[in-house]
């Protein structure tokens, strides 16, 4: 990528006034990504409206799926805060050879770990986890009620069997869907080729 961008004369002048004494590079187009994505906010979502008062805001479903979120399904201990993240690493037992957090850090507790993202607009997302291996939100919320597809000694002490009834999990995934806000669509700037 940085050579396809350094080969196009338009980009020069713009990274030099974004990043004087920058070159275009992995560092640089890093920070550009980075500072698109801090633009990426959502918007109030009707969990929000809900929290404000607004009972009407989600359905009975989606309420009771807040509760087994806090409750039975013990996704707050990882989904936590206004963004449902401890921006933490775990590993939640996904099949893949991949060692996430692990190839950085040789502690066996982050082989396999990757960091928990935020549920903030979850059902946009998918496919889900770090290798799209989860093609919905109701395999994913399987992969947790079964305690997770691949037992490790790496596996996070909070991964275990749930045991939550169909009702809990459409209750569940009705809950996610409703952090989902309605957001502008992005415009995206007309750029150099």
């Amino acid at each position: 990528m940085v050579r396809r961008l350094g080969a196009i004369s338009e980009y020069a002048p713009l990274f030099a006034a974004a990043y004087p004494g920058e070159s275009i590079g992995t560092a640089t187009v890093a920070k550009a990504i980075a500072t698109f994505e801090r633009t990426v906010v959502s918007g109030t979502a009707p969990f929000d409206r809900l929290v404000a008062g607004d009972k009407d805001a989600v359905s009975e479903s989606a309420k009771h799926g807040f509760v087994i979120f806090n409750t039975t399904g013990h996704c707050a201990t990882c989904h936590s805060g206004w963004r449902f993240s401890d921006d933490s690493f775990h590993d939640i037992g996904v099949k893949s050879a991949d060692l996430g957090r692990g190839k950085l850090m040789p502690i066996a507790a982050l082989q396999y770990a990757f960091k928990t993202p935020t549920l903030r607009n979850i059902d946009r997302r998918g496919p889900y986890m770090h290798d799209g291996c989860e093609p919905s939100l109701e395999s994913v919320v399987e992969l947790y009620d079964l305690g997770g597809r691949e037992k490790r000694p790496s596996l996070s002490p909070e991964i275990h069997p749930l045991g939550l009834s169909a009702q809990d999990k459409n209750d569940l995934i009705a809950f996610l869907h409703s952090l989902t806000s309605t957001d502008a669509p992005t415009t995206v700037p007309e750029l150099p080729r």
